[in-house]
Parts: structure tokens; sequence; C-alpha cells
């Protein structure tokens, strides 16, 4: 067919009928092309929008979403989980595991700041008052005679105050002290009058200053100091009423007693007045004594540690400079704080 005779051919009525009908072919095709895509484009927005808001509301739980148009962005970055029918051996299919996220449940963490010592200084102290152990009530105070340093930085300078409290150490002649001090700021700076309390223990110092050594006790727990006598005449009272107790007791009148039993023969005091007397005078030796014995237990002797003797606070704490501050000794004091 030649290009005219096809031209002829549009010309006549079947030509035009047949041409009526493409064009209507193609004009249908188009509009059902349009009509689907927006069809297509309403149930995902409706079906996905939904879905995503659900995420925001519940991050923490998986969700499946659904669509009529796949995607294969959407299932790479969601894979689902085969299902039980899937399996070859009809066993039960493991789930993928979720992700799990840790995190740190006490939300109040201890802080420190950048001006602090760690636990376990020892810090060099001497002392300014003589302490008594026969007036246990005295306090110990002291100063600090060498500077505290932690990570180049001066934490507690030479000069700071110590106060402490005395306490009997009943196994060792020694004055030992109580667990509370306080340390007290004496600078030219803003820290002149802070307070910083402080949990830790007084050890003894012994170091030999010409040769620069450390005795054997260097570090031992309380404060050596000389012991003292209350009586120096009380062992010689002590050995004077035992031994006419036991001279009393000799000087007594006895005779031999045979036992019926036994046969053994012991000496009995005669009931005369000279062994009643004897008697009295043993009795009251006695109890003397063992009150003079008493006496040395007790009150026998005391430790004395002068002034100027040189120790070491043990601190038992973190050394937190940002809570020294002052008038903090008076938190203690305040209603609310006190025990009942």
């Amino acid at each position: 067919m030649n290009p005219r005779k096809f031209v002829s051919f549009f010309k006549t009525k079947t030509g035009q009928v047949t041409a009526f009908g493409i064009l209507f072919f193609i004009a249908a095709c188009l509009l059902t092309g349009a009509l689907y895509s927006r069809h297509s484009g309403a149930t995902t927005s409706a079906v996905t929008t939904p879905n995503l808001e659900k995420i925001t509301d519940q991050s923490q739980k998986p969700s499946t979403w659904l669509s009529d148009k796949p995607d294969a962005g959407f299932a790479n970055k969601h894979p689902v989980p085969p299902s039980d029918n899937n399996s070859p051996d009809q066993s039960p299919t493991v789930p993928a595991a979720l992700p799990i996220s840790l995190y740190h449940g006490n939300d109040q963490e201890t802080e420190v700041s950048d001006t602090y010592a760690p636990y376990g200084r020892m810090i060099p102290c001497e002392t300014v008052i003589t302490i008594d152990s026969a007036k246990i009530e005295t306090p110990i105070i002291g100063f600090v005679t060498e500077d505290v340093w932690h990570d180049g930085k001066l934490i507690i300078p030479a000069g700071a105050e110590v106060h402490g409290k005395a306490q009997v150490d009943p196994s060792r002649e020694r004055i030992a002290s109580d667990n509370n001090w306080i340390l007290v700021w004496r600078t030219t700076d803003r820290m002149n009058g802070a307070e910083l309390p402080l949990h830790g223990v007084a050890l003894d110092m012994e170091r030999n200053e010409t040769t620069g050594t450390w005795q054997l006790t260097d570090g031992s727990a309380g404060l050596k100091g000389d012991i003292l006598k209350t009586d120096n005449w009380a062992e010689i009272k002590l050995f004077a009423s035992t031994f006419l107790s036991a001279a009393a007791t000799g000087l007594q009148q006895t005779q031999n007693v045979s036992s019926p039993l036994t046969g053994a023969t012991e000496q009995v005091p005669l009931a005369t007045p000279q062994n009643a007397a004897l008697q009295g005078t043993s009795a009251v030796l006695n109890q003397y004594a063992q009150q003079i014995l008493d006496s040395i237990k007790r009150d026998g002797f005391y430790v004395r540690v002068p002034a100027g003797k040189q120790f070491y606070l043990y601190v038992t704490q973190t050394i937190d400079l940002d809570k020294a501050q002052k008038g903090e000794s008076l938190v203690d004091l305040k209603p609310e704080n006190q025990k009942p």
C-alpha cells in the first residue's frame, strides 16, 4: 500500500471509524494510567503516615508497615523475618534480635571539682597544745606543716588548722583520735576562714630530723606520748600492805589436825584473842592492797602528748576543695540536723 492509498483509506467512512477507535483507545489508556497513579499515591500516604507517627510516639517498640505498592528501599531497611510455614523442618524460627540501648540508671552521680585530692592522703601536721589522757575532753589542735598537692594544684596549704577530738586508746599507752575532723584555712586570699569537714584518723610520726630517717613506729595508730604516774609510791604501798597481811597470817597460833578419811594433816588456827586480832589485821591489809591495785590499774598512769608533736592526719575520703565554705560547721548546729 502506497502513501496515497493510505491517506485515501482514512477519507472513507471505514477509515474514519478506524481512526476514531484508535484515538479512543489511546485516550482511555492515558486516563486509566492517571487514575491508577493518583489512587496508588493516596493509599501509600494514608498507610505510611500513621505508622511514622507511631514510630515517633513509640520509638522503643518495633512496628511493621504495610503498603499496596512494594518499596525496595523500605524492605532492605526493615526485613521481615520468615514465617513458620517457610521453615523446611517446621521448627520455630528465632526472631531477629532487637537493638538494645544501655544507660546508667543512677541520675545522681557523684561529681568532684578540678581541685581535689583522692582518698588516703597523709597530711603532715603538728600539735599546738598539750593533750592529756587524764583530761580526755581536751581537743586535738594542730596545723599543717607541708603543702598537699595533686595533679599540679595546691589542695591544702601549709599553715591550715586541723581540729579533732582525743580519745583514750585502751589497747596501748597512746592517745587515739575521733574520726571527725575540721580543716580551717588561714590564708590571705578568699579561702581565709573556710572550713572543710573531713573523716580521718591520727597516725604517729617518728622522724629523725638529724638523719632524715623514720623510726619503726612511724605511721602507727594514735599519738605516742610520755607516760606519767599519779602516785610514785603506789607500788611500794601495794607491796607493803601485801607483806604485812602475809606476816599477820603467819603469826597466828595453829595446831595440827589429821583428817579421819584421808589421814592428811593440816594446820588450823586456834580460837584465841591473839589469832582473832591477827586475822582482822590481815583482812584489812588485804582489802587495802586490793584498793591500791585497782587504783594503779585505773589512775596509776596517764599519757601526755606535748605541744609540737608531729603526726599524720590520714584522710579516709576524697578531699574536694569546692566543698570548703565559711561557716560550714554551723550546718550541724541547725535544728533540722540535730539528732532526736
